[in-house]
């Protein structure tokens, strides 16, 4: 049975600092039994996640692309994640932190690729998901990893769940997206903006072929997190790494 301090001495052996920005994907069954005689197992990972980085800007995905095809309406406070338990007590937070009129914790606005962050700075990183006209515009929280340096961590899955690849999917055809379609966005406040979202073209299958290359780059190291094999990757190395393979992958 981990505990919430074994996870935080596990960050640490990874290289996670205070300073650090971290972005996870995770598979919260792979981390194994985790000691819930106070917490949740999401929240006992989440504040481990959280005092690792205490000085630095934690998000963790929130996606809610396939929760707003049939009904297209993402409401911040109740609108639910598909990607897993993690995200769905993620947003717990932010709801209780808005609440509570603490603005360092806030889930941003992008109507399908949205995002729960925790820190100081977590609205500033965030603010501009609320403009978004695509799953991963330039200045959305996924192009923004590369230009703070952060590390996602890829908790007990592989390459496939590493939505920055999408970035780069994004980036190298120019903003190229599935069609339009509208979306209501409801923020804190319960006000309603009619908005458009795009689908990102194509699955996440195929990244696990870069792999290689992220490797090579020097994009990825390794790690644990209770009984979870990590993948610790540099986002901008590994977006660089996946950028100069993208077009022999993508021309075949």
């Amino acid at each position: 049975m981990y505990t919430e301090k074994q996870l935080l001495a596990q960050l640490w052996e990874m290289g996670i600092r205070s300073t650090d920005t971290v972005t996870i994907h995770i598979s919260l069954k792979a981390v194994g039994k985790l000691d819930t005689s106070e917490k949740t197992g999401a929240e006992v990972v989440i504040d481990a996640l959280r005092a690792a980085v205490h000085d630095g800007l934690l998000l963790i995905p929130s996606h809610t692309y396939s929760n707003i095809r049939e009904a297209p309406v993402y409401d911040v406070r109740h609108t639910q994640p598909c990607i897993g338990a993690v995200p769905q007590v993620a947003v717990q937070y932010a709801n209780r932190a808005y609440d509570a009129g603490d603005t360092t914790v806030v889930r941003s606005l992008h109507p399908d690729h949205s995002v729960v962050a925790f820190g100081s700075k977590a609205y500033e990183y965030t603010a501009d998901d609320a403009f978004a006209v695509s799953p991963m515009p330039e200045n959305g929280c996924y192009r923004k990893l590369c230009k703070a340096g952060a590390k996602i961590l890829l908790i007990g899955v592989g390459m496939t769940n590493n939505t920055l690849i999408h970035a780069v999917d994004e980036y190298m055809e120019g903003g190229n997206c599935n069609p339009p379609y509208p979306v209501t966005v409801i923020d804190y406040n319960g006000s309603a903006v009619l908005r458009e979202a795009r689908n990102a073209r194509g699955g996440s299958s195929g990244f696990e072929r870069y792999l290689p290359a992220i490797e090579a780059a020097g994009a990825v190291q390794y790690g644990r997190l209770g009984d979870a094999t990590v993948m610790v990757c540099d986002a901008k190395k590994l977006f660089d790494a996946v950028v100069s393979v993208w077009k022999d992958f993508n021309r075949k």
